[in-house]
């Protein structure tokens, strides 16, 4: 599995950082930090993310809910910023393209995990739908929610390059 080698961080490209616009600053902040601490290259993929996208998303499968925090909102503790994005979507860059492998994400979310602590921000992972500090790793939090949806025989629906601000944490008007 490729990691990083180089002295150097990763760093966002252009295309990340036009992604990032308009997403809460704490979220930015720990997805850059992230990024510098990560094993994985990664690319941010989406932050703002339109209702009509949304709408289009729950009807193909590819989204569990109309409230997404991709879409803009005024956060109700920091008003001032207007309406933000709270989720961010990244996607493992490897080899000169991105993979979907989970092993990358497992990393990516621990190297998040770690830049959400330093942050003091929390942060809830696709990947098990849980608070990053919740479990001692991302594979944990994985798998406990699989295990959770097939008791409650519900449908799995893991999504590993997602991360959002916590609802408690960061709620919206």
């Amino acid at each position: 599995m490729p990691e990083n080698h180089t002295p150097e961080p990763f760093a966002l490209g252009r295309r990340s950082k036009k992604n990032l616009q308009q997403v809460h600053p704490d979220l930015v902040a720990v997805v850059e930090r992230g990024l510098a601490l990560s094993a994985v290259d990664f690319a941010v993929t989406e932050g703002v993310r339109e209702i009509k996208r949304q709408r289009w998303l729950v009807k193909t499968g590819d989204s569990a809910t109309l409230n997404s925090r991709h879409l803009l909102r005024v956060p109700a503790n920091n008003p001032e910023l207007g309406e933000v994005s709270h989720a961010v979507d990244l996607a493992a860059w490897v080899d000169g393209t991105v993979s979907y492998d989970w092993p990358y994400y497992y990393q990516i979310a621990a190297a998040i995990k770690q830049a959400a602590a330093e942050f003091n921000v929390a942060i809830r992972w696709g990947g098990g739908w849980a608070l990053l500090d919740t479990y001692d790793t991302p594979e944990a939090a994985r798998q406990a929610y699989i295990e959770r949806k097939k008791r409650q025989g519900e449908k799995v629906y893991s999504d590993g390059p997602h991360f959002e601000l916590c609802w408690k944490a960061y709620p919206c008007l």
